[in-house]
């Protein structure tokens, strides 16, 4: 079972299921005037309308979203906002373009550790049941494994509290508002330790993901090509179908205690290509990862990276410790290779639905090669040669290429890595980006339109008539 038919999980959170707090609007005309004219018809509609339910409006528009090779697009949240938008053309908000030369081509790049946050997709699973049943499904096959409910680990109320903690009213018998918000960032901290522990952020992140490509599938959005980076290879694996998604789920966590139990070690990121470090590695360290032409990351013990620190000093090069607990993929991962692959002997390997390139060898991954759990134990004590797996995909200019989880990091690198003529765009939020993670994701699907991708529009409102309208307002 590849992860593009959704299966039933359990009930969700209390709180979730509401209508989509946010709507893409589209618009197609075969001209720009004749596209100009459109928009100032439904804004003018919208404004005369401003109880008018904006979802029935999206799905009358989605209807005619591919009548015309010039295309405009906005993320709203009701009528009001959407008339206001719409007829100032807010450039920050409304996004035009000219017609595509052909259809294009979507890559996802499934990101590894580093970007995980508390909250991360919370919008998204309270407003997609796609995503919400998958991420609810991962959350009940890891409950035995993880001895916690993911959904608390990855969506906890932050905010919350009884008001009873001492402290919490001032002398004069009001809200001490100093106390509630060192009360709210003392739960938030306790959080994201919680999270970032390896045993739960590996788990964490590949259930984010692995239900994004599941939401993203049921829209259309289906990848010519994949490449995760270090875990993420695990996403993309079993969005192929190479891994079946509740055996992943329980190798992923027990891979992560496994990990855990080791000694800790270092991943140090050099600022030189992979040609330029190697002579300088001590006997213990190994190249970790080559993410960029001209960058790496050094994995060994505490010592032998140390040491390379310092001669990276004395030559005036400023290396960055990554916040990491364990030195991946290097030789520091080999006392776990032996019971990892009995584990992985033990699953029925598929051969890839989907295509997707390897991080071990840089390119694309054989049926064969995915289905030997020693491909597995490579990877896990190997570099992860993302940059070459890049420079592969980035063959085709016209690709479009989309960050699959949390953060923009791998973007950056794939830019670094030659995709400087294809699109790149992110589906998460940063953690400090404050936009509504509907109207961020939606905004996504929305560039991807524009951009010559085909959606499948009839799949984001499952069994719902559209409004009849908004069709001859626009």
């Amino acid at each position: 079972m590849t992860l593009a038919q959704p299966q039933a999980g359990p009930a969700p959170a209390s709180g979730v299921g509401a209508p989509r707090p946010w709507q893409l609007l589209v618009l197609a005309a075969e001209d720009a005037a004749a596209l100009d004219a459109a928009t100032a018809r439904l804004a003018a509609w919208l404004q005369a309308h401003p109880d008018a339910d904006l979802a029935a409006v999206a799905r009358a528009l989605h209807l005619r979203a591919d009548e015309g090779g010039h295309r405009r697009m906005a993320v709203c949240k009701d009528a009001t906002d959407a008339a206001a938008v719409l007829g100032a053309r807010d450039p920050q908000r409304v996004m035009t373009a000219a017609p595509a030369a052909g259809p294009r081509d979507a890559v996802f790049l499934f990101p590894g550790l580093g970007e995980q946050y508390v909250g991360m997709a919370r919008g998204i699973y309270r407003a997609e049941p796609v995503f919400r049943d998958a991420f609810d499904r991962a959350a009940a096959v890891l409950q035995p494994e993880l001895d916690a409910d993911l959904r608390e680990i990855v969506f906890p109320d932050t905010a919350s509290g009884s008001g009873e903690a001492s402290g919490g009213a001032s002398a004069g018998g009001g809200i001490d508002l100093r106390a509630m918000l060192a009360r709210i960032k003392e739960q938030g901290d306790a959080a994201s330790l919680r999270l970032n522990r390896t045993e739960f952020a590996q788990p964490a992140v590949f259930a984010v993901e692995v239900a994004l490509a599941q939401l993203l599938l049921s829209w259309g959005i289906r990848p010519v090509g994949m490449i995760g980076h270090s875990l993420g290879e695990y996403a993309a694996a079993t969005t192929a179908g190479v891994l079946p998604l509740e055996g992943a789920l329980h190798l992923v966590a027990r891979r992560a205690r496994m990990i855990d139990a080791l000694p800790g070690g270092v991943m140090l990121a050099v600022p030189l290509s992979e040609a330029e470090t190697r002579p300088l590695l001590p006997p213990d360290a190994a190249i970790g990862a080559v993410n960029s032409p001209a960058t790496c990351v050094v994995s060994g013990p505490e010592g032998a990276v140390a040491a390379l620190e310092a001669v990276l000093t004395e030559r005036g090069l400023v290396s960055r410790r990554l916040p990491t607990s364990h030195a991946f993929h290097s030789p520091m991962m080999q006392p776990i290779a032996e019971p990892f692959a009995r584990m992985l002997g033990e699953m029925e390997l598929g051969a890839p639905a989907l295509p997707f390139v390897s991080n071990v060898t840089g390119t694309w991954a054989g049926a064969d090669e995915v289905r030997d759990p020693g491909y597995w134990v490579r990877h896990l004590t190997g570099a992860v040669r993302f940059s070459d797996g890049i420079a592969e995909l980035a063959r085709d200019p016209s690709r479009i290429f989309v960050e699959v989880g949390p953060g923009q990091t791998l973007g950056a690198f794939a830019r670094q890595s030659g995709a400087t003529q294809q699109l790149v765009l992110p589906t998460i939020r940063q953690a400090y980006n404050k936009q509504p993670d509907t109207a961020f994701l939606l905004g996504t699907l929305g560039r991807l339109w524009l951009a010559g991708a085909p959606v499948a529009w009839e799949r984001l409102f499952p069994g719902q008539p559209p409004h009849p309208a908004p069709l001859d307002a626009a």
